[in-house]
């Protein structure tokens, strides 16, 4: 899991750092108009892809690692990512002079209407292509094609496009996105032994249904301030205030990024057979700590100085909106680390109504904080994200009593069995006290981030037994971390009748 989780760390590094490139020199090349244009046409693909991958990508994440028919699997969501993408660009293509006038000009040619529906679907296939190597265990091949490829691909078109208006800026950012999923689709077919194979492949995606559909309706919930935010600045505070703001987002990402790196292994590890919830939690919560926390004071301490880069501009009216956005990483980690546990346990109606609060308190919020300034506006996503963190937290401290009475003497046989598990093939998790003493630390992270890294770092064993251990202790006694003799955890633990456990 550690060693997935760099290498995601380290693509979004790549991501982060040849981005930063780009957009510096994109701000030399192109006015502050063409660049705040161009942001809102890359946040409208980026939202067309989110909406493509039909929840898809983080069903692949959860299910890919016990699929039986993986070549079926994967075809069918190329097939129904793929056209959702080109269905998805042709409507927002019509209805641009209706939502969004300033973009009306991409419908009103046609090489600009074809051009964005195109870039539109490869950026979907993009985004899948990222869960089937995450779910397949080879996220070193997304630092390749996210971080390396794409960024070479996005810089080289950037020179060879200025001059061309905010199309071209954006035509050299999406250039990225459609290389990167030419490359990884041929590294799927060459390294995982992919072939297409059409038989069945949308009968193996029913199963995943109602998994799917609740992931994508949160996804979709949750990009859309990517998608509302720059049009909102767009239209209340002007082009310049959207590039400001467009810029110190794109820094500001620097330092989230990796919270979803390890987002997406933690569910890919914690979907193993037997998996020991507790452990993976564990490890997940020291790496958001561990990397998030230096990279934040960075950027905060830094901002001035890393805007002034893209311009004394930038630097003057994006410092303390970088700062404030960088700030919500914090509560951000916590919130990605319960949702993936309410992934993991079943929770799928939480997870949407806390994405609803996500959306509603990030779009009402801008809007009600343009009038005030750019910086006030930047204050809409940490009242987002603190507002979305607390059904997840309820939730998962609701479930806490449930574990107690398991642990007093409840059977072991009798611990239900999730459906899409079962579908997928994967064995129950049975660790139910593991699981939520992590939700319970998830949920104490987000109100107190002091408490999260203690709970993180602890020497204390937390973790519920795995069925191996268990068979383990049948022919040697626990010992105590540091010393010997029975653990007070492993006694008290329940007995099934019969004397087995």
């Amino acid at each position: 899991m550690v060693r997935n989780s760099l290498y995601l760390i380290l693509s979004s590094g790549l991501q982060a750092s040849l981005g930063f490139a780009f957009w510096v020199v994109a701000a030399r090349l192109f006015t502050t108009y063409q660049t705040g244009i161009a942001s809102s046409l890359i946040s409208a693909t980026l939202f067309l892809a989110m909406m493509a991958q039909m929840g898809l990508n983080v069903s692949f994440g959860r299910f890919l690692p016990t699929a039986k028919n993986r070549n079926a699997l994967i075809t069918g969501g190329f097939a129904v990512v793929a056209i959702s993408g080109l269905v998805l660009g042709a409507v927002y293509v019509l209805a641009a002079p209706t939502i969004a006038p300033k973009l009306a000009f991409v419908a009103e040619r046609l090489p600009l209407a074809i051009g964005f529906i195109v870039f539109a679907s490869a950026s979907s296939i993009n985004l899948l292509t990222d869960a089937i190597f995450i779910g397949s265990h080879k996220s070193g091949y997304v630092a390749l094609t996210d971080g390396a490829i794409a960024g070479a691909a996005k810089v080289t078109a950037l020179f060879l496009l200025a001059g061309v208006g905010a199309f071209g800026l954006y035509t050299a950012s999406s250039t990225g996105l459609a290389a990167t999923a030419l490359a990884s689709v041929l590294l799927i077919t060459w390294r995982l032994g992919w072939r297409p194979q059409i038989q069945q492949s949308l009968t193996v995606l029913k199963p995943l249904a109602r998994f799917a559909t609740a992931n994508y309706v949160s996804s979709l919930l949750t990009f859309i301030p990517q998608t509302v935010v720059p049009i909102v600045v767009l239209d209340r505070l002007g082009a310049p205030a959207a590039a400001y703001f467009y810029v110190a987002y794109q820094v500001a990402s620097l330092a989230q990024s990796p919270i979803f790196a390890i987002q997406g292994t933690t569910l890919a590890e914690g979907a193993r057979p037997n998996a020991n919830l507790g452990n993976v939690v564990k490890r997940s919560a020291r790496l958001m700590l561990l990397v998030c926390l230096p990279a934040v004071a960075v950027v905060i301490v830094g901002a001035h100085w890393i805007l002034l880069v893209f311009g004394i501009r930038y630097s003057v009216h994006g410092t303390l909106v970088l700062i404030i956005l960088t700030a919500s990483a914090l509560p951000m980690a916590a919130l990605s680390l319960m949702r993936t546990l309410l992934n993991l346990l079943g929770g799928l109606k939480v997870l949407v109504w806390s994405s609803v609060i996500f959306a509603a308190a990030i779009c009402c919020s801008s809007w009600l904080l343009a009038p005030h300034g750019l910086t006030v506006f930047a204050a809409a996503w940490p009242i987002g994200t603190a507002a979305a963190g607390v059904p997840c937290g309820v939730a998962l401290a609701r479930r806490w009593p449930t574990a107690a009475r398991h642990r007093k003497g409840s059977r072991i046989d009798a611990v239900p069995v999730h459906p899409f598990s079962a579908a997928a093939g994967a064995e129950p998790d049975r660790d139910f006290t593991a699981m939520q003493q992590a939700g319970l630390a998830a949920l104490l992270g987000l109100a107190d981030i002091s408490t999260a890294a203690f709970l993180a770092v602890r020497d204390d064993d937390i973790d519920g037994e795995s069925p191996s251990r268990r068979v383990a202790r049948r022919t040697r006694p626990p010992r105590r971390p540091g010393g010997t003799g029975p653990s007070p955890l492993r006694r008290d633990r329940p007995r099934a009748r019969g004397g087995r456990r």
